[in-house]
């Protein structure tokens, strides 16, 4: 019994040891336990994990703190100030728990969250932090807690973090962060700090290129190979390209430009939908192609310059201003100071949308009240050449050639924006931007350009470009970019490999111009090139005009003229004029390499009739000639191939044994009535059950092709003999209609049965011998 007078006296309960378990070892337990339940564990499961945890790890501040930020799934049963908890979790003793900690507010931080309070701690503990952080994970924290606390000019101790991170990082690449992953005390995964650092530099890298790029980059990389893009990265391609316009870079701009839009789902936001339709008209000047939904025709051009209070004024607006782009900004403020902007505001064009206002004076150049403008036209020019607006610049020099300095410029610009951006090239606007080149060199006095390096560039300009240069892409970019020709899926294969590897987009960035004395030297040394004279015709002006130019080079000399018909559509004294001047170059003329303009090509089918015992062929460009001579491996490791189309009756005759010499790889075509193309679907001559089906990339994969019966031309994508000689083929002889079976049964004999050693130039004589004005010739043959 109590002694009157004394109160009882109760034990304290003792307060459970707390927890000092790693918070990222926590972390990992609980992702653990996540994989371990077949799909979404239940409210009932995560209810019985917590509550066997929370009691050790509750009275912890980061332990709550991830709780309530990283465990949306499973809040905790009690919600706490967040403000409080972060400023408890940072003034923690120990160093293993405050820095998991520093982790979290940072994160929280950034992402959006408004705590002055968690500002201010984060500022007081700092100092401490910068001492116990000197690995590189921890420098990349710090760095972040700089941001978060709102410090400036960060970005130069960024680039020092980042080689620490990865040492083989430069600015406008992507950073490997495989060393994240090997951070033992870091509580969330590394791809949430890579979002972190993403999230940051966004903000930080308005008005600089490079570290846009490799923004850009990082979120790129935090996408899988086949997911889609997502609508923010397809925005920062959009202003990433924007600066590097603005830094006079618009190549690259436009590299990233037409990216943009190839990953553009069908189904997008309408105010991202709105600027890429605008970032069209970029791709219209280039020379790029956009999606058909997007695409854009600069005849079709609205006048730009109407109030921009009226109906009109405001649908000019939408179409060609964007708010977001910093480059167009950047240039509304060029116009008030540059001269040449002055110039054509005093001549009182409107510049609401200045380079919509120089498209439309390319697009109305010819009309008489311009024409007498020449000051205008010469400052539109500048401008046009300065903003790579080269379907407006080419337009002008169509109609105001200045000089030829000027056309020869041109002619540079356009091969420079060629040669860096390779692919995705608009076929109909490179022939309408050619036909206005080759009008401006009409225009300019017969003997202006005479220098024949310079008159060899022009021929190669206005020849098959989309043959030569697909040809000049690495082989497994060449395969990409034909199969983007045909390519229904949206992105293609090929837009998909420039969005993992942008490196592809600079493939030929380093790759040696093909000069003049580059081919008379290799004919010079080649001893099967000696009977050999090549011949490249273009018609300059319009084909009204009958103005002409020639290049004819063989092992022992050169010859040019540069002409105009006497009688228009008489093209047999220029066919006289070539002949004469092949025979004077070589007196034992055994073959005739012809380079022809395709506004020309038709008229000129009369070589061979003109030549007999003169092997002649056609091909693209002089360049895709000499390429093609220097690469040995073309057709190499493919299979001797006879195909017929798809569904036919198999012809006869057929070889049993594949030939041998240069025939090893060929492919023969028996084809039918109906002319071929590069839709046409063939299969093999002795196939048996389910065979299967060719197209023109496997056609294109062979040496050489030898077709019993005519192929269509026309548009790059639907010719298959262009596509042949762009993929890897050196030869494409075709019958100009289709054999008999004695015919074909002579043609097999006269190909395969010389010695495996005669060239297949010998043999092709040899069947036009037998066979006269049968067959035609592509290509290279040797």
């Amino acid at each position: 019994m109590r002694p009157p007078g004394r109160r009882p006296t109760h034990r304290p309960t003792p307060t459970p040891p707390v927890s000092t378990t790693p918070l990222a070892e926590i972390s990992r337990e609980f992702d653990t336990w996540r994989k371990t339940q077949e799909g979404k564990p239940t409210r009932t499961a995560l209810r019985d994990f917590w509550r066997a945890r929370d009691p050790k790890h509750g009275p912890r501040p980061d332990y709550q703190l991830w709780r309530h930020l990283h465990c949306p799934d499973s809040p905790p049963e009690k919600r706490l100030d967040l403000n409080d908890l972060a400023t408890r979790a940072l003034k923690q003793r120990e160093m293993p728990l405050a820095v998991p900690a520093l982790v979290l507010v940072v994160g929280w931080l950034i992402e959006g969250a408004r705590s002055t309070r968690a500002l201010e701690a984060l500022r007081a503990e700092m100092g401490r932090f910068e001492k116990a952080l000197t690995e590189p994970a921890g420098s990349l924290v710090l760095w972040l807690a700089h941001v978060a606390a709102g410090r400036e000019g960060l970005l130069p101790e960024l680039a020092a973090v980042l080689i620490k991170v990865d040492p083989t990082w430069k600015p406008g690449r992507a950073v490997d962060w495989s060393l994240l992953s090997q951070t033992a005390w870091l509580p969330v995964p590394p791809r949430l700090i890579e979002r972190w650092v993403i999230a940051a530099l966004r903000d930080l890298v308005k008005s600089d290129a490079a570290w846009s790029l490799t923004t850009l980059r990082m979120a790129r990389s935090l996408r899988s190979a086949n997911a889609p893009a997502r609508f923010p990265e397809i925005e920062m391609l959009l202003d990433t390209a924007a600066l590097h316009r603005s830094a006079g870079l618009p190549i690259e701009a436009l590299r990233l430009t037409a990216l943009a839009l190839q990953l553009l789902p069908d189904r997008a936001p309408e105010a991202l939908r709105h600027r890429c339709s605008i970032a069209a008209w970029f791709l219209a000047e280039s020379g790029v192609t956009a999606p058909p939904a997007l695409r854009v025709s600069l005849d079709d051009l609205p006048f730009p310059g109407d109030g921009p209070a009226t109906e009109k004024g405001q649908e000019a607006a939408r179409l060609f201003r964007d708010e977001a782009d910093s480059f167009q900004t950047q240039l509304l403020a060029e116009v008030e100071a540059d001269a040449d902007w002055q110039k054509l505001r005093a001549a009182g064009v409107v510049l609401h949308h200045p380079l919509a206002a120089l498209a439309w004076i390319g697009k109305r150049a010819q009309s008489y009240a311009l024409k007498k403008q020449q000051d205008v036209l010469q400052s539109a020019a500048r401008l046009a050449q300065r903003h790579q607006s080269l379907g407006t610049l080419a337009r002008l020099r169509a109609e105001f050639p200045e000089s030829a300095e000027a056309v020869i410029e041109l002619t540079r610009a356009l091969r420079e924006n060629q040669r860096r951006m390779p692919v995705l090239r608009d076929e109909a606007e490179w022939q309408r931007v050619t036909a206005c080149l080759r009008t401006a060199w009409g225009k300019l006095e017969p003997t202006a350009i005479q220098d024949e390096e310079t008159l060899f560039f022009l021929h190669e300009t206005l020849l098959d470009r989309e043959v030569t240069l697909t040809r000049c892409l690495p082989e497994d970019l060449r395969l990409l970019a034909l199969k983007h020709l045909h390519g229904r899926r949206t992105p293609t294969m090929l837009v998909q490999a420039l969005d993992e590897e942008p490196k592809l987009l600079q493939s030929l960035e380093h790759q040696r111009t093909v000069e003049l004395w580059s081919i008379s030297s290799e004919m010079r040394e080649r001893a099967e090139l000696a009977g050999s004279v090549w011949i490249s015709l273009v018609c300059k002006g319009d084909a009204a005009t009958g103005k002409y130019s020639w290049i004819a080079q063989s092992a022992t000399g050169r010859k040019t003229n540069q002409a105009r018909m006497r009688t228009s559509g008489d093209f047999k004294p220029l066919l006289d004029e070539i002949i004469q001047a092949a025979r004077e170059l070589c007196a034992d003329l055994r073959s005739l390499l012809l380079a022809v303009d395709a506004t020309l090509l038709a008229q000129l089918g009369a070589f061979s009739e003109a030549l007999p015992g003169v092997v002649v062929t056609f091909v693209p460009g002089w360049e895709w000639a000499f390429r093609t001579l220097r690469d040995s491996k073309s057709g190499s490791e493919v299979s001797f191939e006879m195909l017929r189309p798809e569904g036919s009756v198999s012809p006869a005759p057929v070889l049993t044994q594949p030939p041998l010499g240069p025939l090893t790889s060929a492919c023969f075509l028996l084809s039918n009535a109906e002319a071929a193309d590069a839709a046409t679907k063939w299969v093999p001559v002795t196939a048996e059950a389910e065979p299967v089906t060719r197209r023109s990339l496997a056609i294109g994969a062979h040496g050489v092709v030898i077709s019993f019966g005519p192929v269509k031309s026309g548009q790059f994508k639907d010719d298959l003999v262009r596509l042949t000689l762009a993929q890897r083929g050196r030869a494409f002889i075709i019958a100009t209609r289709e054999l008999s079976a004695d015919e074909q049964t002579t043609c097999l004999h006269t190909l395969t049965s010389p010695p495996p050693a005669t060239s297949l130039t010998e043999r092709v004589r040899a069947l036009v011998a037998v066979q006269p004005g049968l067959w035609s010739a592509s290509g290279v043959l040797e």
